[in-house]
């Protein structure tokens, strides 16, 4: 077995492993970055990138600088997207003269001081998203010719092929945990590295009004400073559990929001899921399950929905105005709620089923 062809099958059976654990994706890089002669390797989304891509260790500290000083969104060689997009190889050459390459400040101030100025690059599609697999080469190891990045082409089909598979069971991994969250009466929105919204539970999307709800994937926070802090935690690197985030709303409770990261086996860098952001309604913990007081104390559907209600704190009249209801009607309903739980009076009542196991 020759040294492409040992390439070739630690290049598989790494793809074979970064399919199932997204941590390996980086690995994945090696085996491509070798079989072409380069020094290190990347992963970037053609056009809208975000930060913890993956990368092989010797340009980890390049990808670092790329993101952390903005050249992500001032970068000369996007200018090979196009050609990427139809399947070409692209090298410095194809995109960019030596006088250009001279006075950039992208070759000048971020690829120089770490050694680096050469890269070839081709690209596979996973999902809706372009992605780029660009590898690098040190200065002094001089510029990559044609015939020899020409294998990359052919990669570029298999590794395609196993990121789509990574995304597939990334989202799975993250529906689950949307899922098992709404089982526990938990609201949760799973956010991207840029802070989008790529996924929510059907008891976020319950919550969702004026002041707080998703357009276009974009989170729209009315309030201000509930909106800065949620873009700050969905941009920490890596998303950090966090303290609570109050967002008022207008004669209503607050929500309060907290940030978590996602699970691993959703960290699939092709779908982008970064962390979860869970969402209480301070409204909706103020009253115990309607269908629970019903199963508990025997109450009707009507008299459980009103006994919720006059639970969270309000007057009668406001929970028969809330129902619908005339008062009479109400009142006839709370003596027969009375009855029933033992109490004989709102505030009895009020703590009666404030017990955490009826909410």
């Amino acid at each position: 077995m020759g040294p492409t062809d040992d390439l070739l099958r630690r290049l598989d059976d790494r793809l074979g492993e970064a399919v199932f654990d997204p941590s390996r994706w980086g690995a994945v890089l090696e085996p491509v970055s070798a079989l072409i002669g380069g020094d290190g390797a990347m992963l970037l989304q053609s056009h809208r990138r975000t930060p913890g891509v993956p990368c092989t260790p010797e340009v980890d500290d390049l990808v670092a600088d790329y993101f952390r000083h903005g050249w992500h969104v001032n970068d000369l060689r996007t200018r090979a997207v196009p050609r990427v997009m139809r399947g070409e190889v692209v090298t410095d050459y194809d995109i960019l003269s030596t006088e250009e390459m001279a006075r950039a400040p992208f070759y000048a101030e971020l690829l120089r001081p770490h050694g680096y100025h050469w890269f070839a690059v081709a690209g596979f599609q996973a999902g809706p998203e372009h992605w780029a697999v660009s590898v690098q080469r040190r200065t002094r190891n001089g510029p990559f010719e044609a015939a020899q990045v020409q294998p990359l082409a052919g990669l570029m089909p298999r590794i395609g092929r196993a990121a789509a598979l990574s995304q597939a069971l990334g989202r799975a991994a993250l529906d689950g945990a949307l899922g098992g969250l709404e089982q526990v009466a938990q609201a949760a929105l799973a956010l991207d590295a840029a802070g989008r919204v790529i996924g929510a539970n059907a008891r976020a999307e319950a919550l969702f009004e004026t002041g707080f709800r998703v357009v276009d994937g974009t989170l729209r926070i009315a309030d201000p400073r509930a909106r800065e802090e949620v873009a700050g935690l969905a941009e920490a690197s890596p998303p950090r559990w966090s303290g609570p985030i109050l967002v008022p709303r207008r004669e209503r409770r607050p929500l309060i929001l907290r940030v978590l990261p996602v699970i691993e086996a959703a960290r699939s860098p092709f779908l982008g899921a970064s962390a979860l952001l869970l969402v209480t309604d301070l409204e909706a913990e103020r009253r115990p399950d309607p269908a629970l007081l019903a199963q508990v104390f025997g109450l009707t559907t009507a008299e459980a929905r009103l006994a919720a209600i006059l639970a969270g704190g309000a007057a009668l009249d406001e929970a028969a105005d809330t129902l619908g209801i005339a008062v009479e009607t109400a009142r006839s309903h709370i003596k027969a709620v009375f009855a029933k739980t033992g109490t004989g009076r709102q505030g009895a009542l009020v703590a009666l089923l404030g017990a955490p196991g009826l909410r």
